[in-house]
């Protein structure tokens, strides 16, 4: 019994051997399954798109004047915001739902205005969308914390409302690191041609 048990081990670690010795490259189509284990891996490198429009949707003129609040909200957060200089556009009363900050649009100013003297902050919005009150940003944060020109950034989206007086009065956040690999190759923030 035991040398059955040697015999298959051995046999199993000989034709997965193989199968990576013969196989090392990634499959011509990104859609179909894997063929081996360690085609799922991270084996696309990942770039950060520079230059792109931002995509705007949104029905109403309203609604557009929202969608470029939020991309005036982004400029100023990536030059140096000061709570006087976001007072036009984020309510006081701001509500924050993001884990990384209190209430209130003081500790948003202060959270970028540090960031923005200490660091090359870019701030690339590569989507917007609006529907009434809400706005939704795709946007790619490089360089908050470092002046490394290869930054890769972290991806986010971010969901925002707005109140009848178009002030900021909430906001929530999905965020990740732009990994440097992937298992695809479509990337995080254009649409796949």
């Amino acid at each position: 019994m035991m040398l059955l048990r040697t015999t298959r081990l051995t046999a199993m670690v000989l034709v997965t051997l193989v199968a990576l010795v013969t196989g090392a490259a990634a499959q011509d189509d990104p859609f179909a399954p894997p063929e081996r284990a360690w085609q799922q891996g991270a084996i696309y490198k990942n770039s950060v798109p520079t230059d792109f429009e931002t995509l705007i949707l949104a029905d109403t003129d309203e609604e557009h004047e929202i969608a470029r609040k939020v991309i005036e909200i982004y400029r100023i957060f990536a030059e140096g915001p000061t709570d006087e200089n976001l007072s036009h556009l984020i309510s006081e009363r701001y509500i924050q739902h993001s884990v990384y900050l209190p209430n209130g649009r003081a500790p948003l100013a202060e959270l970028f205005g540090l960031a923005a003297e200490e660091y090359p902050v870019t701030i690339d919005v590569h989507r917007v969308i609006v529907q009434d009150d809400y706005a939704f940003a795709h946007v790619n944060f490089r360089n908050l914390d470092t002046d490394d020109p290869r930054d890769m950034g972290m991806a986010a989206v971010d969901i925002y409302r707005f109140d009848e007086d178009g002030l900021l009065v909430e906001h929530w956040d999905v965020l990740q690191d732009v990994p440097a690999f992937s298992p695809n190759p479509n990337g995080m923030f254009l649409l796949a041609e």
